[in-house]
């Protein structure tokens, strides 16, 4: 079963490319410092527009592909609309695609435990950073692999942090879910392919959440498959469902944020 689910997964991103490719340097505008005298490439995003008050961090976690235009693009949208510190780090350590078998590799081999850590240096780089609150509250969204990686790091790692998974595999053990003491939002499409991401698979993350006491909001948005948030362009377009999806995860977040 997971070799043909792996096999969905391939050949559905086949026929899929990121919007725009760069050298990984080139998207990136910050080094944060990690362990082992390492550096974490990442494009972090502040509102264009300074909100009145201290900024709250998001964390954007890619796909696949690795850290994308796309990705950089989605996280100044995020920062803009959110009034938020917006941080994308690249997690697959100087390595980015668009090669879908050597996509499927850095995903396979990119271990959660892994990630952990430099989301963790991530957020202690953040919490340095002018204008940023004292206890400043965190989110995490992730597409696809970051979607999977975003609720694996909340689930073990910062239980209070809101989680938005956009088409990412599910955490769907009820004793790991129970930790959280944050929300959590699914967004997920009713045509993917996937057996670990499609509406079965979102109906068991619901379900899931429910029975572990978190407070969630699960959607699996009709006439799409997987990864159907493909950029910005969509959302100054108004696209259907792309515009809901968005007004769902932003106003998920910013109530989380507004405590």
């Amino acid at each position: 079963p997971a070799a043909v689910s792996r096999a969905v997964w391939a050949s559905h991103h086949l026929f899929e490319r990121p919007l725009q490719t760069a050298v990984l340097e080139d998207l990136a505008n910050v080094k944060v410092p990690a362990e082992e005298d390492r550096e974490i490439l990442a494009f972090a995003a502040r509102p264009k527009v300074p909100p009145g008050g201290a900024l709250p961090v998001l964390l954007v976690l890619h796909e696949f592909w690795g850290l994308s235009g796309s990705i950089v693009d989605k996280a100044q949208g995020l920062a803009d609309e959110l009034g938020c510190l917006c941080i994308a780090p690249d997690c697959f350590r100087g390595e980015t695609t668009d090669f879908v078998p050597k996509a499927i590799w850095l995903a396979l081999s990119t271990p959660q435990q892994r990630v952990n850590a430099d989301l963790a240096a991530v957020l202690r780089w953040a919490a340095s950073q002018d204008g940023v609150a004292e206890n400043f509250p965190v989110g995490v969204l992730g597409f696809c692999f970051g979607g999977g990686k975003a609720i694996g790091f909340t689930t073990t790692m910062r239980p209070d942090a809101a989680t938005v998974v956009f088409y990412g595999e599910p955490v769907l053990k009820v004793e790991a879910l129970a930790a959280l003491s944050a929300p959590v939002c699914g967004i997920y499409g009713a045509e993917d392919p996937q057996p670990t991401t499609n509406r079965a698979a979102a109906a068991r993350f619901r379900s899931a959440l429910a029975e572990a006491g978190v407070e969630h909001d699960v959607t699996c948005y009709e006439g799409v498959g997987h990864a159907f948030w493909k950029d910005m362009g969509q959302i100054e377009r108004r696209e259907t469902p792309q515009i809901a999806a968005w007004r769902q995860s932003t106003t998920f977040l910013r109530t989380f944020f507004d405590g």
